[in-house]
């Protein structure tokens, strides 16, 4: 019983210690809520009045805010139509800029046909330029020739003077024999030949010998190998062999040892004898 009681004493010490210290801690606790209580109620207060502010503040803010969003508004409207302008002008810009391009195009392109025509004209001229160069050169080579040439021509020209005198006359004497001899049909070296006289019906070259065709052939006695002289009025211009015969036609290559001057068509011709 004895320890009974100690252990009671000891509870209701115990418990008597957990109260004080509940009852201390309570009074404690409400001193404090009154000091919260009171600064809460300063905070709300100036909650309320910082409320109030950012209320006015709000207010103003929101009127500036519409007012900002008008401007804004009208900036945009503004910008609106500015951009449809760019947008017209770009456009148009772009239209322009599509033309220029196809002008540059064409540009381009007649530049370079000029240049062309110009390289070309450049090239022509040069060839023109060295082609009066060579024909200056050959023009002085030409007229230093006819200066030796006319001084070598006045040089012979007496002599040719008398050699042209004295072959008139032994050509002549030499056409006066021969046709005396044609005439009565004798050859001078014993062939007989038929006289015959006819005219130049044709002139031509070949390889470099002068060839002619008279009226008068086989028919009329010329025979291959025949000799015909050639004359114009009183003038003798040489002699041609026959080479071939037609019946109304021959062919004789005229010898130059025995030409005078020019044969031409029209000119006459009579029968010679036989060379050789």
């Amino acid at each position: 019983m004895k320890l009974l009681g100690y252990i009671l004493t000891f509870a209701i010490m115990i418990a008597s210690i957990i109260l004080l210290v509940v009852a201390v801690a309570v009074y404690g606790t409400q001193k404090n809520w009154q000091t919260a209580f009171n600064a809460l109620q300063q905070k709300s207060q100036a909650a309320q009045v910082a409320a109030a502010d950012a209320e006015s503040k709000y207010l103003d803010q929101i009127s500036r805010l519409k007012a900002e969003q008008d401007a804004a508004r009208q900036d945009v409207a503004r910008l609106e139509t500015e951009r449809d302008t760019l947008a017209r002008e770009n456009s148009g810009i772009s239209k322009q800029l599509e033309q220029a391009q196809l002008q540059r195009r064409e540009n381009e392109a007649l530049v370079a046909a000029t240049e062309e025509n110009n390289k070309r004209l450049t090239d022509e001229v040069a060839k023109l330029r060295q082609d009066i160069r060579d024909n200056q050169q050959a023009r002085d080579q030409a007229f230093a020739q006819t200066l030796r040439a006319t001084t070598d021509l006045h040089v012979v020209g007496g002599q040719l003077q008398q050699l042209q005198e004295r072959n008139q006359q032994v050509v002549e004497q030499l056409a006066h024999v021969t046709m005396k001899a044609e005439a009565g049909g004798v050859d001078l070296k014993g062939d007989v030949v038929t006289p015959v006289r006819g005219v130049v019906s044709k002139t031509q070259r070949e390889n470099g010998v002068q060839l002619i065709e008279i009226s008068v052939g086989a028919d009329d006695g010329v025979k291959k190998g025949n000799t015909v002289e050639v004359f114009r009025g009183d003038r003798y211009l040489g002699r041609a062999e026959i080479i071939r015969t037609d019946p109304d036609r021959a062919v004789g290559r005229v010898m130059r040892e025995f030409q005078q001057g020019q044969i031409q068509e029209g000119d006459h011709v009579a029968t010679k004898l036989r060379v050789g």
